[in-house]
């Protein structure tokens, strides 16, 4: 959904290609838009409080979240859009898969 909100804006002649790559060990999830060449823009780290309050937007924890459910996510930009690539270790690491 932020690929296609903040990357591609809803337009329909900018598709967002989901890529999964799968090892014995990894499980990588690549998500790549059509957006201008850039970095992810890192927002404020989300404080519920805050946003209960009503001092920070009650938008905003998209990346915040994925991040945190993954063990490592990259980002990669060039002229053709943005990539981010999701990683979760399925070995080692107190991640032993079932």
């Amino acid at each position: 959904m932020n690929a296609m909100e903040h990357g591609n804006e809803y337009r329909a002649d900018r598709p967002v290609l989901l890529r999964v790559l799968h090892s014995d060990d990894l499980l990588r999830v690549q998500v790549s838009d059509r957006g201008e060449a850039g970095g992810l823009e890192r927002p404020e780290s989300p404080d519920l409080e805050a946003k209960l309050e009503g001092r920070q937007k009650p938008r905003g924890w998209g990346l915040f979240l994925i991040e945190k459910m993954v063990d490592e996510a990259r980002e990669t930009s060039d002229e053709d859009g943005h990539t981010l690539e999701l990683v979760l270790r399925l070995k080692g690491d107190g991640h032993d898969g079932p």
